[in-house]
């Protein structure tokens, strides 16, 4: 395994991570990322004020996440075809 290969997969479990803590508690979420540029600060105050569209987002998020994790692991791979 390749340094870029631990750097995909460590990448992938914090993108799954914080979307299941998304989809658990997205307002909460959307507040601990509002800091940023001012576009960002408008796109997670949306978030704060639309919760269930924040919560699919994070769901979306950690499911393509776990199928980047799914696709790069060759040995998880062959379970699926």
């Amino acid at each position: 395994m390749t340094t870029a290969d631990r750097i995909k997969h460590a990448t992938a479990i914090a993108l799954i991570g914080d979307g299941i803590v998304g989809a658990v508690h997205p307002t909460h979420d959307a507040q601990f990322w509002k800091k940023g540029p001012a576009g960002w600060r408008r796109s997670m105050r949306w978030c704060q004020r639309h919760p269930n569209a924040t919560r699919m987002f994070a769901i979306a998020q950690a499911g393509l996440a776990l199928m980047w994790i799914l696709h790069e692991e060759r040995g998880i791979k062959n379970l699926f075809g």
